[in-house]
């Protein structure tokens, strides 16, 4: 049964500005390899090498300047599309991937997660954010005919893929994996908390912006 942690985004700043604490918060404290899709200028994985001892990371990074700023602060940066690439690995080498806002820019994600799952150790993890197109906020916008494509968020313009609760979970199952533990960004402003008061809460998931989970491979 999956464990639910209930964290929030992190506002930190500086040389960890951009580090996704509650990405963080589930990669088990056993890692010793880390494999990070999407590195970005590598934040995250680098805090949390320093918090949780991780040995080695490597980071896999689309666009090159990213990537530069990523290489002064992890282990090895592959620059590249995961979708295309041939990660020089063998099979079970880490412990943990990171797939933190990725899988929704990819055409495939299901072949992405096919791929990664060959890289991960029997009793590894793969941690995953994706957006959830079922937030209130798209749902009223579909309803009323003002959808858009945005800058950022749940809607932004180079996502691929939208996903659901229902539609994560099976995705996962589809690829071979098990969850192992889920948490969840949820709109907090006060329009939000009205809306769970006047609702009973028997709508909360409509306010839940995005879910991470952690997932384990089926042997």
């Amino acid at each position: 049964m999956a464990t639910h942690y209930h964290l929030s985004h992190s506002t930190d700043q500086g040389y960890y500005d951009q580090a996704r604490k509650e990405v963080i918060a589930m990669i088990p404290s056993t890692v010793k390899r880390l494999l990070d899709i999407g590195c970005s200028n590598g934040a995250t994985s680098a805090l949390a090498k320093e918090m949780l001892g991780i040995d080695y990371i490597v980071g896999v990074e689309l666009f090159p300047d990213a990537a530069k700023v990523a290489r002064t602060r992890l282990d090895e940066v592959i620059e590249g599309n995961i979708e295309t690439l041939t990660l020089p690995y063998s099979e079970g080498y880490f412990d943990c991937i990171l797939c933190a806002d990725v899988l929704e820019h990819t055409q495939n994600p299901w072949q992405v997660l096919t791929k990664l799952r060959s890289l991960l150790a029997p009793n590894g993890v793969l941690i995953a954010s994706i957006p959830h197109i079922g937030h209130i906020v798209p749902l009223l916008k579909i309803a009323f005919d003002r959808l858009e494509y945005e800058e950022s968020g749940i809607l932004d313009k180079t996502h691929l893929r939208f996903f659901t609760w229902h539609t994560i979970k099976l995705m996962f199952k589809d690829t071979g994996y098990s969850i192992d533990a889920v948490s969840f960004n949820k709109s907090r402003s006060w329009k939000f908390v009205i809306f769970r008061i006047l609702t009973l809460g028997l709508l909360e998931r409509l306010t839940i912006s995005q879910y991470l989970i952690r997932v384990k491979r089926l042997a």
